[in-house]
């Protein structure tokens, strides 16, 4: 996996974790960082021993003929390409995330589960990407667009054009300082730019786009 794969989510008091969400819609975190938020020194250990007591739940169920339709995630490894560099790291899915909130005693556990319930996850799922306060936590549309090879389908259109496009759409002039504006309307802009994203990614043309935009599409 590519270090561009991954969504970033930042608070200023509990510092950075980053995640994917899988094809199955399973959410899944870098484990060193989410300790590191929750002051757990020793990731590995914690991983391990997280590992252990998790078996001792499912050796306790098929003792017991206990069985379910949910196939639990595990937490697993995965290499991490960053330029030339690859890196190995564990990451854990969701269930794993609540059970090392719940294993830290550290006062900030508290606030950090009521950030990963509260805007973390719910963010997540429904936009695949994190918001705050109507802000892109992600790349602007134009840096996404560069560091993920779709300039190879913008039919020779600058990127510049399509956030013009965005603006325009919306009643705002073709460049617009996006630290003026409301939470609601940077929402909006966001909407857009995701817009714009699946259908570049759909092989449309950029007169496509503009037509869409400019006819059918509502905010």
């Amino acid at each position: 996996m590519k270090s561009s794969e991954l969504m970033t989510f930042e608070n200023d008091v509990l510092g950075t974790i980053r995640g994917f969400v899988d094809k199955d819609g399973e959410p899944w975190f870098l484990a060193a960082q989410v300790c590191r938020c929750l002051g757990i020194k020793n990731s590995a250990k914690a991983v391990s021993d997280l590992k252990q007591r998790m078996q001792v739940v499912e050796d306790w169920n098929r003792n017991r003929g206990i069985t379910s339709s949910y196939s639990p995630k595990k937490a697993r490894t995965i290499s991490l390409q960053e330029g030339k560099t690859h890196t190995q790291l564990t990451i854990i899915p969701e269930q794993w995330l609540y059970e090392l909130i719940f294993a830290s005693r550290k006062q900030t556990a508290i606030v950090f589960r009521a950030w990963v319930t509260g805007e973390v996850l719910p963010s997540l799922r429904k936009y695949r990407e994190y918001r705050m306060e109507g802000k892109l936590i992600r790349r602007s549309l134009t840096d996404t667009l560069q560091s993920s090879g779709e300039e190879e389908r913008m039919h020779g259109h600058a990127y510049s054009n399509y956030s013009v496009l965005v603006n325009k759409s919306l009643g705002l002039p073709n460049k617009v300082d996006r630290n003026t504006l409301q939470p609601e309307m940077l929402a909006r802009i966001a909407k857009r730019e995701d817009l714009v994203r699946v259908m570049l990614n759909e092989g449309k043309s950029y007169q496509q786009i503009k037509h869409f935009i400019e006819n059918e599409c509502t905010a």
